[in-house]
């Protein structure tokens, strides 16, 4: 069984500075994490917006860097899409089992179907006996929300661990009062690293900013590759960069995509 949480949670609090605002974006491979990020974390995943204000950003830095800004994110495409309409940006959805590509191409890790049903029944079993538990069910993975119940914490955490020990293709994954179980072994960092392989990415600088114990093996990617890591909000982290909380990133973000009004939000 392999823990996401528990591979980072050895890493050192180094982030303190928040990055520079002369990023070129003609220069720079931009990948965006989502909940956290774009957004803020909501109590169900269906409950989340993206301002205006970002989604212009977003719209406006993707057209100055020429396509090369992608969102990877744990949330599948689809609902990627159907939050940032009208915008239709490259994605690595669902930690890297699903990726489309700057020519709409898309691409997902095929798993095995009885296995994913076997583990959705049992979460779902799960959350029909608690009330406030959410299962959330991906291409590749089901995801187990606990922000509701925080108190069942140990009791989701049990679970996942005695699904992943019945079978090797499980993989854990830690967030923010969530664990979800991935049944093939992909990350952000593939997502990463399949893009920068890529036009309009390759040979560019890349820049990840994400706020989860999940988004550093992006962090630990785009480092190695001798690009910039943004961490948003307070934990260890891998990244050199960090963020008070995500409003001051939307400023920045705002900054890097030449918004006239780059103070306070919408």
């Amino acid at each position: 069984m392999v823990t996401t949480e528990q591979s980072s949670a050895r890493l050192p609090a180094t982030a303190s500075r928040e990055p520079p605002r002369d990023v070129d974006p003609a220069a720079t491979a931009f990948f965006l994490d989502f909940d956290g990020t774009l957004a803020g974390i909501a109590h169900e995943p269906g409950a989340v917006r993206v301002k205006p204000r970002v989604t212009e950003a977003l719209g406006r830095l993707a057209a100055a860097a020429n396509g090369a800004l992608a969102i990877v994110s744990g949330r599948d495409i689809a609902q990627v899409d159907a939050l940032l309409a009208p915008l239709r940006l490259p994605v690595g959805g669902v930690h890297g089992l699903e990726r489309r590509d700057a020519a709409g191409r898309l691409q997902r890790v095929a798993v095995d179907a009885a296995l994913a049903e076997r583990v959705g029944s049992r979460v779902a079993a799960l959350v029909a006996r608690n009330p406030g538990l959410l299962r959330e069910v991906k291409p590749g993975s089901v995801a187990l929300h606990y922000r509701k119940r925080p108190e069942l914490a140990g009791t989701c955490m049990e679970l996942a661990r005695r699904l992943a020990d019945e079978d090797g293709r499980i993989e854990l994954l830690r967030g923010r009062k969530v664990v979800e179980l991935k049944f093939a072994r992909r990350s952000k960092a593939d997502a990463i690293a399949g893009f920068m392989a890529e036009p309009p990415f390759a040979g560019r600088k890349p820049l990840f900013a994400g706020d989860d114990v999940t988004d550093e093996d992006g962090f630990a990617e785009v480092v190695r590759r001798g690009g910039m890591a943004i961490k948003i909000g307070d934990g260890e982290t891998a990244a050199a960069f960090r963020f008070a909380g995500i409003d001051a990133f939307h400023d920045w973000l705002a900054a890097m995509a030449g918004l006239d009004d780059a103070e306070g939000t919408q």
